[in-house]
């Protein structure tokens, strides 16, 4: 990614959290998508606010696949280069999420781990909402109206880059924060937790199906094709790999699949 581009994404979180009147933001960062960045947290001066995502969690050993969240404030300069240099550093592979809360880091933190975990059949597993492949879909493909609740109450805004490395946002919806212990973990239904073996079809169907698709299509605009029509084969009842691929491969012949999917501020 250029500076240009981290520069300009910068300018845009900035001016968004200026609206709100706040100059922090929080950094998601997936450290599963690379090198571990923890080191780098650590060398910043003044020290930069930081938690292990997978704190208290079965996986919590997992010290460097863990998400972290970061603060930083973007009216210290040194914070603000530091942000800048790893989202260069990343050159656009997805493993940043940022949102803008006003809630205290600390009750932050404990909160988004306690997202991390959802409910499938009174079995409690590994909610991968950090990853911004998978982030924008739970809102347009699997989370319900109140489950959706529960990612939008602590953050003004998120956004992250999309494959293409282009911007995107979700408003939030600010709320109080509530006692743990009245947290209740989201319960995915079967259709639900299906739909997010899509998401990862649809990552390898780029790759299968690569002759099949738009040459003229951006990769967003692919991986959002396979998405969306991997959804549709599963509510149609398509459970096997290659039926899917057929329904995918239909629907690019036919009318054609939508090839964004985007959710904008």
């Amino acid at each position: 990614m250029t500076s240009i581009m981290s520069d300009t994404w910068l300018e845009q979180l900035d001016s968004s959290c200026a609206e709100v009147s706040i100059t922090c933001l929080d950094i998601i960062i997936d450290q599963a998508g690379g090198a571990p960045l923890l080191p780098s947290v650590l060398s910043v001066e003044p020290a930069l606010p930081w938690h292990s995502l997978f704190s208290g969690l079965p996986e919590e050993g997992a010290e460097d696949l863990a998400p972290l969240l970061v603060r930083v404030d973007l009216a210290q300069p040194l914070q603000r280069q530091w942000l800048k240099g790893v989202i260069q550093a990343l050159n656009n592979r997805s493993q940043l999420l940022v949102l803008a809360s006003c809630w205290p880091f600390e009750v932050l933190a404990e909160y988004l781990c306690q997202c991390l975990e959802a409910r499938h059949a009174g079995r409690l597993g590994l909610l991968r909402y950090y990853d911004p492949r998978i982030f924008p879909f739970l809102f347009s493909h699997v989370l319900q109206a109140d489950q959706q609740q529960v990612l939008l109450c602590p953050a003004w805004f998120w956004s992250w880059l999309d494959i293409d490395g282009e911007p995107r946002w979700l408003m939030g919806s600010p709320d109080r924060p509530q006692s743990p212990l009245d947290f209740v973990h989201i319960e995915l239904s079967d259709m639900q937790l299906q739909a997010f073996g899509c998401i990862c079809d649809a990552l390898q169907a780029m790759e299968d199906l690569r002759e099949a698709l738009p040459s003229d299509w951006s990769a967003q605009q692919r991986f959002d094709a396979c998405c969306v029509a991997l959804f549709e084969a599963l509510q149609s009842g398509l459970l096997l790999t290659s039926e899917r691929e057929t329904y995918l491969l239909d629907r690019l012949s036919g009318v054609g699949v939508s090839p964004s999917n985007d959710i904008r501020k």
